[in-house]
């Protein structure tokens, strides 16, 4: 790419880009100057890439930024912070021309040109955002820009390729983001949603068919993903920018059903006035891949609702509890296992192995397996009508031995865990009381000894510390139990066992208007063949708050025909309600 290329010479070039629209990104989608890049993406990028965005200034300003770019990139490997200022150059390149010399605008154009011919040997899988920012958008963004340039609009295929393998490749067939790149779901939509508005530009689609069926699949996942702010789940809080992201996807690839999701899951900032939607015409708002290790349980479309979203890839397992406004749980759910003194490690990563989602609710199981022949089964259950999270690790070992357990919820935000001083349920107290907490496998009163502990705990790196605390917690009933220290916090649950198999579950009660009201649980006698079995077998336990019931039963051991207050179990696993009449309601 020459200045001999250039159609009437470099001065007719550049009176002719002075009165062009630049950059070709539709008003009614994309206002606001350079935001649109940054939508996704935290405030920090916007302030590294502040120097690039205040070239222009003068020649000289210009002149000096470009050169010192230049040579600071020459034979650097590209990642996100060099995708997000070569895009941002290529978009200003028709303004810089105004200021830049000829020998300086003709370097820094080749430079982006071999950029984005290069990028597309990038591993995909490793650095899927700058493939698609610099592989995709950046060629079809320079072609967009100057379609008088051979070298530019011949860039306009290869990035079409780009941009709709990404598409295919990174998505499950159903829109879901695979778990390694959750995080980047958000930046990834904005980078095909500004794609598609300059496909639309161009007069020609810029993705395949199935990739397009791909991006409004997506944007159904994205606003499932939602918290009650609009901002991403398992992500950073809100930001500014984010409402227009999803208005102008929802706007340029979502159906009408994603438009009416857009205004019940969305605050005003991010979505358009309509009518308000009728629930039961919407889809079902709980969603789950096992290609992508993603679920969400969700119990309806309002931006209140309950919501747990899980990501499991390879093996480590995230949560997000969402419940109103505040996030009650948020980060990774850790595991920690050890047989005889000796801590377990992963043999494999975690799988899905049940998936149960109906009118009462959404059922996930993982499975992962340890060394010595040691299975963890996890159970997470959100019941919609009752208002109910259950969480519970199911232990599986060959051989007897000193069983410890302990894994670690860290608390999202501002929420702490309350504990009671005389019993060992505690409350998750956020601006608004928010859950119940119940450990169903110890005994409820302090008084009685157990073998296990639920406790405020600090966060270090990855992993948990238990805060100095006696075995009789010195507390006041409703003291936040939070360390001192004020580091990021979690609910950490301890069960220590002489056996080859334990059991260790947390109830939440998630309605506030129950709070209020007497509770307790007990742990059941299950019997077999009219004998009783040991808790390494099965366990059952009851739960009362007022005068909602609920019975929990598991089975360690195999299968058996067990009874567990008078009902004949033959199944694995069991969570019911009591009606009013005695019976339970699985």
């Amino acid at each position: 790419m020459a200045r001999g290329d250039l159609p009437g010479g470099w001065c007719a070039w550049k009176h002719h880009l002075s009165e062009r629209h630049c950059p070709a990104y539709a008003d009614s989608i994309f206002s606001g100057g350079e935001a649109p890049l940054y939508w996704g993406l935290s405030p920090e990028w916007l302030a590294r890439s502040s120097t690039v965005l205040s070239w222009g200034h003068t020649a000289e300003e210009a002149e000096q930024g470009v050169r010192s770019w230049l040579n600071e990139t020459a034979g650097g490997a590209p990642g996100l912070e060099y995708a997000i200022e070569a895009l941002t150059l290529a978009r200003r390149l028709p303004q810089l021309a105004q200021r830049l010399s000829p020998e300086s605008w003709f370097t820094l154009l080749p430079h982006l040109l071999d950029t984005a011919n290069d990028a597309g040997t990038i591993d995909l899988e490793r650095q899927p955002l700058p493939v698609q920012l610099l592989a995709g958008e950046l060629p079809l963004t320079l072609a967009c820009l100057f379609p008088e340039l051979k070298p530019c609009r011949a860039l306009a295929q290869g990035a079409r390729k780009v941009l709709s393998a990404g598409l295919v490749d990174l998505l499950d067939g159903a829109g879901l983001i695979h778990s390694r790149h959750f995080g980047l779901m958000r930046p990834l939509l904005a980078c095909w949603t500004r794609c598609r508005v300059l496909g639309d530009d161009m007069k020609r689609p810029c993705f395949t068919a199935p990739a397009r069926r791909q991006y409004g699949f997506m944007i159904r996942h994205v606003l499932r993903f939602a918290r009650h702010d609009g901002s991403a789940m398992l992500g950073p809080a809100w930001q500014d920018g984010e409402g227009r992201l999803l208005r102008a996807a929802v706007a340029m690839g979502g159906r009408a059903d994603d438009r009416a999701i857009a205004r019940s899951v969305l605050p005003a900032a991010a979505r358009r006035p309509g009518p308000k939607p009728v629930a039961a015409a919407l889809p079902e708002p709980a969603t789950q891949s096992e290609w992508a290790a993603t679920a969400l349980l969700r119990s309806d479309w309002s931006r209140t609702s309950e919501r747990l979203a899980v990501v499991y890839p390879e093996k480590s397992v995230q949560v997000e509890l969402g419940c109103g406004k505040e996030v009650v749980l948020s980060g990774p759910w850790s595991l920690d296992v050890t047989l005889d003194g000796q801590r377990l490690k992963p043999e494999s990563d975690w799988e899905q192995v049940c998936w149960v989602s109906d009118d009462d609710v959404d059922y996930l199981e993982l499975e992962i397996g340890l060394q010595e022949g040691v299975r963890v089964q996890r159970q997470m259950v959100l019941a919609r009508q009752d208002h109910l999270l259950f969480l519970a690790d199911a232990v599986l070992g060959e051989r007897s031995g000193r069983l410890e357990y302990r894994s670690c919820l860290p608390l999202g935000g501002e929420v702490e865990f309350h504990p009671q001083q005389e019993s060992r349920e505690g409350r998750l107290q956020g601006a608004k009381p928010r859950a119940l907490v119940f450990p169903l496998a110890l005994p409820e009163w302090r008084t009685l000894w157990a073998a296990g502990e639920l406790t405020a705990v600090g966060l270090e790196g990855s992993g948990c510390r238990v805060c100095p605390a006696p075995a009789q917690p010195e507390v006041s009933e409703g003291k936040a139990a939070r360390p001192a220290s004020g580091s990021p916090h979690a609910l950490e649950l301890t069960h220590t066992a002489r056996a080859a198999r334990l059991y260790a579950p947390l109830f939440f009660d998630l309605d506030r208007r129950r709070f209020a009201r007497s509770y307790t649980w007990r742990r059941l006698t299950v019997a077999e063949a009219l004998e009783v079995v040991p808790n390494h077998v099965a366990a059952g336990y009851r739960v009362a708050v007022g005068r909602s019931q609920w019975l929990v039963y598991r089975s360690l051991a195999p299968k058996g025909n067990r009874t567990l207050l008078g009902h004949n179990l033959s199944s694995e696993a069991l969570l019911a309600r009591f009606d009013s009449d005695g019976e339970i309601a699985p």
